[in-house]
């Protein structure tokens, strides 16, 4: 009699032990879940995305200074290019004749040429800056080309040529003086 009486004990620990088994390899497939890996390993997974997000903002941001320090570099040069231009193109109209020079074909040489250099200088100078300027150098440029032959001369030619240039000046001027005032 005794017999059954442990057959029965024996298979209700059994079932037991299977029910625990079922309990554990439960528990054991709710923690590897992905749910509760991400709840578990939620701060961590928090710290990397703040981590990434500020990784990026300041590499952006050092990208974003440092053209803009470039911007402002090249647009001091540009006013400084632009002051000496109108010098230049001022000596070229009031000053032409005054004084001699070897080479006679080319009057006054030494401002024709420093002329063409500034001239140049100042489209290369806008053209690595933002819009409106590389417009407004191109236009100083092709200016300079039509108006530095009229310059020196005693008529109404001479007089139209410095009010382009001066003007067309006056315009990359403000020009640059809005890009730096936009830097700050």
């Amino acid at each position: 009699m005794n017999r059954p009486t442990t057959t029965r004990f024996s298979s209700q620990r059994i079932q037991r032990r299977m029910r625990e088994r079922q309990r554990r390899a439960a528990r054991r497939w709710q923690d590897n879940s992905l749910r509760s890996q991400l709840r578990r390993h939620s701060v961590a997974l928090i710290s990397l995305a703040i981590a990434l997000v500020s990784l990026g903002y300041n590499t952006w941001r050092n990208e974003t200074s440092e053209v803009h320090r470039n911007w402002r570099q090249a647009a001091f040069q540009l006013v400084i290019e632009v002051n000496d231009l109108q010098q230049i193109t001022l000596y070229r109209r009031y000053f032409h004749g005054r004084e001699e020079h070897s080479h006679v074909p080319v009057r006054n040489a030494r401002t024709w040429i420093t002329g063409w250099g500034k001239a140049a200088a100042i489209r290369d100078l806008t053209a690595v800056l933002p819009p409106p300027l590389p417009a407004a150098g191109q236009a100083l440029h092709e200016t300079w080309a039509q108006s530095v032959g009229q310059l020196d001369k005693k008529n109404a030619a001479a007089e139209k040529a410095e009010q382009q240039m001066l003007e067309t000046i006056d315009d990359t001027r403000q020009a640059t003086l809005d890009l730096i005032d936009r830097l700050r």
